[in-house]
């Protein structure tokens, strides 16, 4: 039997040979250049990607096409993909999608190489798994960890006790027994972990771990739903998108319980809160992800998925508020001609108050360009209100801006209003000081860090 290193040279070779143009990945999702440790090739001019899966016990090419593939043209090329399947004696499936399809689609495989490759280890404490054939165990001091398997465990296989579970159990250091509501093994260690640290599976950190793998549970199915019926598409990509994106942060959260260090901080950081899901207005979404009839099994991820089209509707909201603040601020400073007035007596250059004339050592660009902002907007005189107004919207909103266009766009709005600043005078002319003025006003922004954003 062919290695797998052997199988995916061969692979490459074939797709190349063919003429096709090519993005590597290895099993755990990282760009690769080396063919032999490709398990993942995606088809760059036809959106397909063949993949080498060995998380399954046996090894399988699986070949994914898009929407956009034509069949005939891709036709040579499966078939000596399929030949070579046979003669390695590996299985081979194709699955059509009703959608075009991308790298980034796959990373649930990747996600579940690494689960694999981390169940077997030691973590921190936890030893590894043992039993009998239905059964396993997991010590970690005075806890342990009970798996009831529906299938017979296998020693020959790789990972076997962390598959086919029918029920998990945490036993504490009295002996007494909990039924833990998921079959997620991630999930049930964090839960032996906290055990094993004093806590017990009703205080609210062990009701947060159980409501956590209730979520990744329905967010999984209504996932595979979604795919599995071809509702993704340019209405709902964004969703399905938070969903996966969520998936993956669930799963990081639960594996970084199980370790002491990491479970020690994120107990510290934990504040019990009011996990309640708001169930009202569900109707929208389950539109969106109905086929013909929506199905039922799917319908407690709604309520998760709810949450995160609200969340990402708070981000798109915020964004679209940053950046008409920041537009305008702009547009306002290039129609402010030759001055903009500072209240009387003011004295920007000596004024200890001015930020520019203080070191920031520890703030971030964000930080000290919306302190300047602030510091501008109050000595700004009244009959510049306007100016004054943007400018402490600006301040308060910076330290959130996630586009360096806008920040860039904000920095170089306050760099060209710095010149056009004057002092109010009763009696002397504004422009007799106009020259030294400026030298000093631009020998503080030489100092000044937020000066690398206007380069």
């Amino acid at each position: 039997m062919l290695s797998s290193e052997l199988v995916a040279e061969k692979m490459f070779k074939i797709l190349k040979g063919n003429g096709h143009s090519l993005k590597l990945y290895t099993d755990e999702g990282a760009d690769t250049v080396d063919p032999s440790e490709a398990r993942r090739f995606y088809i760059i001019d036809n959106g397909t990607m063949i993949s080498l899966d060995e998380t399954d016990n046996t090894r399988n090419i699986k070949v994914s096409l898009g929407s956009n593939v034509d069949h005939q043209s891709i036709k040579e090329t499966l078939g000596q993909i399929k030949k070579l399947a046979n003669r390695s004696i590996i299985e081979y499936t194709l699955k059509n999608y009703a959608r075009t399809i991308e790298p980034k689609d796959f990373d649930y495989q990747a996600q579940k190489v690494k689960d694999m490759k981390q169940q077997d280890k030691v973590n921190e404490g936890i030893g590894a798994a043992y039993g009998s054939s239905k059964s396993s165990y997991q010590k970690l001091e005075n806890a342990r960890l009970v798996i009831k398997h529906n299938k017979a465990v296998n020693e020959e296989q790789r990972g076997s006790r962390s598959r086919n579970i029918q029920a998990i159990y945490i036993e504490n250091a009295e002996g007494e027994r909990y039924r833990f509501p998921s079959n997620n093994l991630a999930g049930g260690r964090a839960m032996l972990r906290h055990v094993q640290a004093g806590g017990n599976p009703h205080d609210d950190f062990g009701k947060h771990i159980a409501e956590q793998c209730s979520e990744l549970k329905k967010l999984k199915e209504f996932r595979r739903y979604s795919e599995k019926n071809g509702l993704v598409n340019e209405d709902t990509a964004d969703i399905v998108e938070a969903v996966i994106g969520r998936i993956n942060s669930i799963r990081e959260t639960l594996n970084r319980m199980k370790g002491a260090r990491t479970y020690s901080a994120m107990i510290e950081d934990f504040e019990a809160k009011d996990e309640q899901l708001d169930e009202n207005g569900l109707d929208d979404i389950k539109t969106a992800f109905t086929v013909h009839h929506f199905d039922e099994n799917v319908e407690g991820a709604l309520p998760y998925v709810q949450s995160l089209v609200r969340e990402m509707q708070a981000v798109r909201e915020h964004n679209t508020k940053v950046a008409d603040t920041i537009n305008t601020l702009v547009s306002v400073v290039e129609n402010s001609g030759k001055t903009v007035w500072v209240k009387e007596g003011t004295d920007i250059v000596g004024d200890p108050e001015n930020p520019m004339n203080h070191t920031f050592e520890n703030s971030s660009a964000r930080a000290q360009l919306g302190a300047v902002m602030e510091y501008i907007a109050n000595v700004l005189d009244e009959s510049e209100s306007t100016m004054s107004n943007c400018l402490a919207e600006a301040s308060k909103l910076v330290d959130s801006i996630n586009d360096d266009a806008i920040l860039g766009k904000s920095a170089k709005a306050l760099a060209s209003l710095m010149p056009k600043l004057r002092p109010t005078h009763n009696e002397t002319p504004v422009h007799a000081e106009n020259n030294q003025w400026e030298k000093d006003i631009n020998t503080v922004l030489e100092s000044f860090d937020i000066n690398k954003l206007f380069s």
